[in-house]
């Protein structure tokens, strides 16, 4: 497993490095871990990296620069941004931005990011969707959202959509993880694959839209918040 660390505050990066290190000794993980004080020097490592924690703001580029450079290199590497400034928080949702954690940052919030990552590669619970003459198993972090229309609901994954007979109700009492909130009656949506939000709506990575209801905006923002701080 390969970690990055790109934080041009020496004492900082010093922090979360020693935490990441004592976190995975416990486990009797092995791990490369890389620790960059400049954008250009990170930019020139070849962004192949599991997990990164990246600063908002460096001397010479903006966090968010490296990160859509990053995405262009890959869209699976989980990026954690590091600022001492909230107002920003909205902003990352354009890189799918994992966690968004305020300087000063504190030890247990670096612990509970990592849990968080390694529950998110070691998540493969399937959800049973019945289909009128099968019954299909589709992962949890395969999902990008689910429709219902009424008669019955469209599970969205990355490049393909499957239809099920199941309610989205019924589905989302299965599924009861913290990734997944229902934005509007007719929207389940799995929050690690949202890439903005504006004006009530959501774009997901694959730049399809979903809706966000008047009634849930307020407790949307708050449970997206909480996802990227504490969820696992």
């Amino acid at each position: 497993m390969r970690i990055a660390i790109c934080e041009d505050e020496i004492l900082i990066a010093e922090q979360i490095a020693e935490t990441i290190r004592n976190y995975f000794h416990n486990l009797k993980m092995d791990i490369t871990l890389s620790v960059f004080t400049d954008a250009t020097t990170f930019e020139q490592s070849g962004f192949a990296y599991d997990l990164v924690f990246l600063d908002y703001k460096l001397p010479d580029k903006s966090g968010m620069e490296l990160a859509h450079n990053m995405r262009r290199v890959s869209a699976k590497v989980v990026i954690v941004f590091i600022s001492a400034y909230s107002e920003y928080v909205f902003e990352s949702f354009e890189v799918g931005t994992f966690r968004y954690l305020l300087k000063p940052i504190k030890e247990e919030e670096i612990s509970q990011t990592l849990s968080s990552f390694l529950s998110l590669k070691q998540k493969g619970v399937p959800v049973e969707l019945p289909q009128k003459k099968k019954t299909l198993f589709i992962n949890l972090d395969e999902i990008l959202y689910i429709e219902s229309d009424e008669k019955h609901c469209i599970v969205r994954v990355y490049d393909e959509v499957y239809e099920t007979t199941k309610s989205l109700s019924a589905i989302q009492a299965e599924i009861n993880d913290n990734s997944f909130f229902r934005t509007h009656r007719r929207y389940l949506v799995n929050m690690r694959y949202i890439t903005e939000v504006e004006k009530g709506i959501i774009t997901m990575t694959n730049g399809e839209k979903v809706e966000i209801s008047r009634r849930n905006l307020a407790n949307f923002n708050k449970s997206y918040m909480n996802f990227l701080k504490y969820s696992d």
